[in-house]
């Protein structure tokens, strides 16, 4: 993976994020899963998008 982490103000994908060695040992010492991650990441992007549509937001979640 070559290290573009913030590179240019470009942001990293959630699969840079989580094959990070430092991200990957913090999850393994908190016992959480990549799938848990990405559960919430898809949690989170529903819930932006039903604030979007029921109160109106200047970008659409993605």
């Amino acid at each position: 993976m070559p290290n573009r982490l913030f590179h240019g103000n470009i942001e990293p994908s959630i699969d840079e994020l989580l094959s990070d060695p430092i991200a990957q040992l913090l999850r393994n010492r908190d016992r959480i899963e990549v799938d848990d991650v990405l559960v919430t990441v898809e949690r989170a992007k529903a819930a932006l998008r039903h604030r979007c549509l029921t109160r109106g937001c200047a970008e659409t979640a993605a």
